[in-house]
């Protein structure tokens, strides 16, 4: 008789859990007025739309923007309740040509453009495994696991871009192993869809593997360029202004309380705390996050997985500004967390492929109850950290292998 494998069981289970949670919850969100209405793609939308109807260089009038998402809504809106689109301008060629008059179908264009994306993020970092010698069978587990994270639902559910700072990512790890320096900081270009998140990934590279610092300039100077000539100086001031406004802390959708950052964490522990104190406390310690990663970079004798991990989790940590769906970026350490120990011979390859499905589902579960729901994020970062750079408080020492430098 034939043994059960009760382990495949078991994945093939939480996966299929996964996929079914995010089906239902994708329809619910898409047939009600309200949700999809309120999801942040009405902001991309916005933006597609004005680009459309009105020129490229007046995308960032708030007026035009609220004129807009009154049709959608079909009532009027306080200048207080639009949510604006202070996103970076190389995004909007794309918007203009997946957007039209019907909201619905232009949510379901941009999400498909997005889970694409996701799926190249995805191809890249099991390419890294599969470098490695991990089997078909064992990349395409953690593949599923990285394609149902929950985080990357929650953006997809929201409507959020991303899946751009994602891509950029995988191509800046994808790019730093493989000893791609181009690759790896035209990835880190991308990245700017989350500035603040990219520029605390490229400046250590001045210290170690400059070439990197070199491509990601240049790949940041011609998406700047790109933007000012669609925008014009008029535009780009707009796009200025605006960037201004939600750095302080008083944009229309900030939420402040609900980030899975530092400044979240602390708005959460001190409410009484004036907000603007919080937020220079987290633009200080950002600051000094990167002064940290400079010193770590020029200190090692060579860049790999666990440096690459460490950065992304620090970026996600003691970015100014970061919500749930920006938690995506933790399949980055994952991806390095798996390459590390099953090269330290601390994991088996099959076991370490689960890690993506395990965090995924754990984060659900903690979403399940508000006490956890904000928490469990930190301590996952914080036990990735340690297993990148303190494995041994989780695993005995290797038998036949070294950790690397």
């Amino acid at each position: 008789m034939k043994r059960v494998d009760f382990r495949r069981i078991l994945v093939a289970g939480g996966l299929i859990a996964l996929a079914i949670i995010d089906a239902m919850l994708w329809t619910r969100m898409i047939t009600s007025p309200s949700e999809r209405t309120g999801s942040d793609f009405i902001a991309f939308y916005t933006a597609g739309r004005v680009a459309q109807t009105d020129g490229l260089e007046r995308v960032y009038e708030p007026d035009l923007q609220q004129a807009v998402q009154e049709g959608v809504v079909g009532f009027d809106l306080a200048p207080g309740q639009v949510l604006l689109y202070n996103h970076v301008p190389y995004l909007v060629p794309i918007l203009m040509a997946l957007v039209n008059g019907n909201y619905v179908a232009s949510f379901v264009r941009w999400t498909l453009v997005l889970a694409a994306l996701f799926a190249i993020g995805a191809v890249l970092l099991t390419g890294l495994l599969r470098r490695e010698g991990w089997s078909k069978g064992e990349a395409w587990v953690a593949a599923a696991g990285m394609l149902t994270f929950f985080p990357l639902f929650v953006s997809l559910l929201n409507g959020q871009d991303t899946a751009f700072t994602m891509l950029g990512l995988c191509l800046g790890v994808f790019g730093l192993l493989t000893g791609r320096e181009w690759l790896a900081g035209l990835g880190l270009a991308l990245a700017t869809v989350r500035p603040h998140i990219a520029v605390l990934l490229a400046v250590p590279f001045l210290f170690r593997r400059q070439k990197v610092f070199g491509w990601f300039c240049v790949g940041t100077a011609v998406l700047g360029l790109f933007s000012l000539l669609l925008l014009g100086w008029a535009g780009a001031r707009g796009f200025l202004d605006l960037l201004l406004v939600s750095a302080g802390g008083e944009f229309y959708g900030m939420h402040e309380s609900a980030m899975v950052n530092l400044v979240g964490l602390l708005t959460r522990l001190a409410p009484g705390l004036e907000a603007h104190l919080i937020r220079w406390v987290g633009w200080g310690v950002y600051l000094a996050a990167i002064i940290v990663l400079c010193i770590i970079w020029a200190r090692s004798r060579a860049l790999g997985e666990r440096h690459f991990g460490l950065a992304v989790l620090l970026s996600v940590f003691f970015a100014p500004h970061l919500h749930y769906h920006d938690l995506t970026l933790l399949l980055i350490p994952l991806t390095c967390v798996m390459l590390f120990v099953v090269r330290a011979g601390w994991m088996k390859r099959k076991t370490a492929a689960l890690l993506p499905l395990a965090v995924s589902l754990v984060l659900l579960l903690g979403n399940l109850v508000m006490a956890l729901k904000y928490n469990m994020p930190y301590l996952v970062m914080v036990i990735l950290v340690l297993i990148l750079w303190w494995p041994k408080l989780f695993f005995r020492p290797a038998i036949s292998q070294k950790v690397n430098p």
